[in-house]
């Protein structure tokens, strides 16, 4: 029981204190592509789920598309995810749900009786709209109503998010800057993302710095997305905020925030897969598969 408790609140940031610090965590998606590139990709604009952390992103010919996504994480947490996007001329609108459990917890009388069980979780529920204003320049807004839930006990804000991309350099240069305002929490997040397509190579290179208050190397993180032909791409990413779960601390023989995924693709349907260390406190393991539908 203690050791699921510290494990969940090392991975979350927070437990059993619905007023706690829940910024720094509060997007922790299911999605392969966020976990398989360590959680970077904020200006990667050919991921449609891609919009829950920049709803500027915009694939290029996107009708309409659709995702299931499922999370496992250390400690039991499981994560379920569904997205759907349609395009309408210049704009593109986004529905979502999100949905996190935690787990069952022993609960107890002041006496340390056990006197029963409960469970902890959040759901979030996400739409978005994102319009390109031309072929170099997209803007986008979301809207998040997040409820938490720890027993008996609620709490629920807004998040809003405001997002604008860049296209340079011959279209192989992506420069994005997101925006998100926790209003009831007077807390507010900026992340600012960079994707660049490699000239002699398919891939293309992701780095992502988020700012909460704090100027620091975790707010870091890097990833890469290899398409190594039509139907079958690789990610991998570095996810700085991670370092403190390496081996000195809890005993693990590998880097945390290290970051593998791959995706097969195949008449618009795709299956994913995506693996992300979290160092001594265990793996996530992310699947989903997906639809695209281009114009």
């Amino acid at each position: 029981m203690i050791n699921k408790i510290l494990l969940t609140t090392l991975i979350l940031g927070y437990v059993f204190n619905l007023q706690a610090e829940v910024l720094p965590e509060t997007d922790i998606l299911a999605s392969p592509s966020y976990w398989g590139m360590a959680r970077s990709g904020g200006a990667l604009h050919v991921i449609p789920e891609n919009v829950w952390i920049n709803p500027s992103l915009i694939p290029v010919d996107l009708n309409y598309s659709a995702s299931a996504e499922l999370c496992l994480l250390p400690a039991g947490i499981r994560i379920t995810q569904v997205t759907g996007r349609y395009g309408a001329g210049k704009n593109v609108y986004t529905v979502g749900l999100n949905n996190e459990l935690y787990g069952e917890f022993d609960e107890r009388d002041p006496d340390g009786v056990l006197t029963g069980d409960f469970t902890a979780g959040r759901v979030q529920y996400f739409s978005a709209i994102s319009r390109r204003l031309s072929s170099k320049l997209s803007v986008g807004g979301s809207a998040r109503y997040v409820s938490d839930h720890i027993a008996d006990s609620r709490n629920a804000y807004a998040v809003l998010s405001y997002g604008v991309t860049i296209t340079l350099f011959q279209d192989k240069t992506h420069f994005a800057f997101v925006y998100s305002d926790y209003a009831s929490l007077e807390q507010n997040f900026y992340r600012f993302s960079l994707t660049h397509h490699l000239e002699y190579l398919p891939l293309k290179m992701n780095i992502d710095y988020r700012y909460q208050g704090i100027h620091e190397l975790d707010n870091l993180t890097l990833g890469g997305y290899f398409q190594g032909s039509e139907s079958l791409q690789f990610m991998t990413g570095l996810d700085f905020r991670r370092r403190g779960l390496q081996t000195d601390n809890l005993g693990s023989d590998y880097i945390a925030g290290i970051a593998l995924g791959g995706k097969y693709v195949f008449k618009g349907m795709s299956l994913n897969l995506s693996v992300f260390s979290y160092g001594g406190l265990g793996t996530v393991t992310s699947l989903g598969v997906s639809y695209f539908h281009g114009r």
